[in-house]
């Protein structure tokens, strides 16, 4: 592969449907080595369902400037150097985001789809329902795998 310019991020993330779920922690995707903050200027963002944050080309992000790949400019060749995880920063001890899914695609200047990146979370033991619970008495952080073409 090429290595190009990343001009796109988009993160879709899943919340569980259930009262409760969501959050107003603060989300944070790290990949091609850079953390990224996952927050629209209208907020509600992590609360039950799913969302679409597109950073860079695009963006719907808050503080979209300073939440861009294309400043300073980040390349393809970052991809494989540095895993890529989705953090989670709970407003206090009690704060738990129930996260069921994150799909991430990253895109080059050419319109290419350079990587595609993926977590979704395991049915709990005697149930059909997904989640993965994250807080402070929990998980954080939650690593994504490379999606293949």
């Amino acid at each position: 592969m090429a290595d190009e310019d990343i001009t796109r991020i988009q993160v879709q993330v899943q919340t569980v449907q259930e009262t409760d779920a969501g959050t107003q922690g603060l989300v944070y995707l790290l990949i091609a080595g850079r953390e990224f903050l996952l927050r629209t200027p209208s907020g509600g963002d992590h609360e039950p369902g799913s969302r679409t944050f597109v950073l860079g080309e695009g963006s719907n992000v808050l503080n979209s400037a300073s939440n861009d790949p294309r400043d300073p400019q980040l390349r393809s060749s970052f991809l494989g150097q540095f895993p890529p995880y989705l953090r989670f920063g709970p407003v206090d001890e009690n704060d738990v985001w129930h996260l069921e899914r994150v799909d991430v695609t990253v895109t080059a200047g050419d319109g290419s789809t350079t990587g595609t990146y993926r977590y979704q979370a395991l049915a709990d033991e005697g149930t059909t329902k997904r989640t993965l619970r994250m807080g402070t008495r929990y998980s954080q952080r939650v690593y994504l795998d490379p999606v293949s073409p």
